[in-house]
C-alpha cells in the first residue's frame, strides 16, 4: 500500500511538470524525425544522388566517352548538366553547391597509350568529407583504369581475334562480384536506412535525460520537507528508491514504445524511411526493460549526489552528453581512432545502442543481447545500491 501510495505520487508530480514531459517525449520524437530525414540520403540505397558532380570533356574521343559513360552508370554519383563556363563552375563547387567537377583535358585518349598520359583532373569543394572524398576519388580511379587496361590490351585483342581466341572481355570483371547486405527485411538483401540507425540512438539520448525531472523532484522533496516526513513514518531507502524506480521505468518504457512508433509511423508520412522492428520482440522488450531500469537507477544516484536542481540539470546534461558522444550515438564507433573506440566500450549508451542495433539490424534474438543486457542491469545495480548508501549517509547526518 505505501508503495503503491509512492509511485501514484510520483505519476502525479510528473504529470504537473509540462517541461519534464517535452524533455521526455516531444524532443526525442523531434530529434528522431529530423535526424533521420536530414541522413536519409546518405542510408537510402534507391536515392543515389548525395554526391554530385560537373563532368567537362574537352577531348570528345572514344576514349573520353567511355569514361562519362562509366561515371554515369554509377549510381552513387550524379552528374549534373551544365553549359557554363568553367569558371563558374568551379565557383559553385567552391561554394558547395556541387561536391566535384572532372575535366577531362584535350589529347586524353591519344596519349593514354603513349609514354606521356595526361592526367584526369579533378577538384573538390572545401566542404566534402574525408570519407565522399576517398570514395568518389576511389571510383574516379576504378573507371579510368578499366578504360586504360582496354586500350592497352587493344592489339593482344586482336591477335587473339585473329587466332580464334575470342579475345579478352574486362567486362565480365564486374559479373566477378556478388555483393550482398547481412541486413535483410522479409528475407531480401537491404541497405540500413537512416531511420534503423537513428532511433536506438535518439532513444538512448533521451532515455538518460530523465535523470533531470526524477533528481528534481528529488530535491524539491528534500528542500520541502517531504522527504524528511517520508522517513519518520518509517519509510526505508528501499521504499524510497522503489517508489521512485517503478514509477519512472513505466515512462522510460511508454517513451520506447511512442519513440519506436514515430520510426514506423511518422517519419514514412513525411517521406522517410519506416523503423523495420526485427524479428526477435522478446530481445527488443528485454533490451527496453533493461536499458529503462539502468537509465532510471542512473538518474536515482544523480538525485541523490546534487542539492539543487541547477545541479541536477548542469551534471546530467553534461554526463549524457559525454556518455553520448562516447557511446557512438553523436558519432558513430567505427570513425573513431582505436583509442576512442576502446573507451567507447565502458559507455553505458553504447551497450544500449548495441543492443538495439542487435535486434533493429543484426537480426539477432535474446542469445545476442545478453551481454549488452547483462552490463546493463550490472551497472544499473551498482548505480542503484550507490544511490542506497549515499541515502543511509545522508540518515546519519
Amino acid at each position: 500500500m505505501q508503495l503503491f501510495a509512492l509511485v501514484n505520487k510520483e505519476l502525479r508530480l510528473l504529470l504537473r511538470d509540462w517541461h519534464a514531459l517535452l524533455l521526455l517525449f516531444v524532443m526525442p520524437a523531434v530529434f528522431i524525425l529530423v535526424m533521420s530525414l536530414a541522413t536519409q540520403s546518405s542510408f537510402a540505397a534507391h536515392e543515389g544522388v548525395s554526391v554530385s558532380y560537373y563532368l567537362l570533356d574537352q577531348d570528345r574521343g572514344p576514349e573520353s566517352a567511355s569514361l562519362v559513360k562509366r561515371l554515369e552508370a554509377m549510381q552513387d554519383f550524379k552528374r549534373i548538366s551544365a553549359d557554363d563556363p568553367e569558371s563558374e563552375l568551379i565557383d559553385r563547387v567552391r561554394r558547395g553547391q556541387v561536391q566535384f567537377i572532372v575535366r577531362i583535358p584535350a589529347g586524353f585518349g591519344k596519349a593514354m597509350s603513349g609514354d606521356k598520359p595526361i592526367p584526369v583532373e579533378m577538384q573538390a569543394g572545401p566542404d566534402v568529407e574525408p570519407a565522399v572524398y576517398q570514395l568518389f576519388v576511389a571510383a574516379l580511379r576504378g573507371a579510368l583504369a578499366h578504360i586504360y587496361l582496354r586500350v592497352a590490351m587493344a592489339p593482344f585483342q586482336a591477335q587473339m581475334a585473329l587466332a580464334g581466341g575470342g579475345g579478352l572481355d574486362l567486362d565480365t570483371a564486374n559479373k566477378l562480384l556478388d555483393d550482398q547486405s547481412l541486413y535483410k527485411v522479409n528475407g531480401q538483401n537491404q541497405r540500413p536506412s537512416s531511420v534503423q540507425q537513428n532511433v536506438p540512438a535518439w532513444l538512448l539520448f533521451a532515455m538518460f535525460f530523465i535523470a533531470i525531472p526524477l533528481s528534481t523532484t528529488w530535491v524539491q522533496e528534500r528542500q520541502q520537507g517531504t522527504y524528511a516526513r517520508l522517513r519518520s513514518m518509517g519509510l526505508g531507502s528501499r521504499a524510497l528508491l522503489l517508489g521512485k524506480l517503478l514509477p519512472y521505468i513505466g515512462i522510460n518504457l511508454l517513451q520506447v514504445i511512442l519513440m519506436l512508433a514515430v520510426g514506423v509511423f511518422v517519419v514514412p508520412w513525411f517521406g522517410g524511411d519506416s523503423l523495420t522492428l526485427g524479428h526477435a520482440p522478446f530481445a527488443l522488450c528485454l533490451m527496453a526493460l533493461v536499458v529503462s531500469f539502468a537509465s532510471v537507477s542512473y538518474a536515482l544516484l544523480v538525485a541523490n549526489l546534487v542539492s539543487t536542481s541547477e545541479q541536477a540539470t548542469i551534471f546530467t546534461g553534461i554526463t549524457n552528453l559525454l556518455m553520448a558522444a562516447v557511446g557512438g550515438i553523436m558519432v558513430p564507433s567505427f570513425v573513431m581512432p582505436p583509442f576512442m573506440q576502446t573507451v567507447s566500450h565502458y559507455s553505458p549508451m553504447a551497450w544500449g545502442l548495441q543492443g538495439f542495433l542487435d535486434v533493429f539490424l543484426r537480426q539477432g534474438g535474446l542469445k545476442a543481447v545478453i551481454p549488452e543486457a547483462a552490463a546493463l542491469t550490472g551497472f544499473g545495480l551498482v548505480c542503484l545500491a550507490a544511490a542506497g548508501l549515499l541515502i543511509r549517509m545522508q540518515k546519519r547526518r
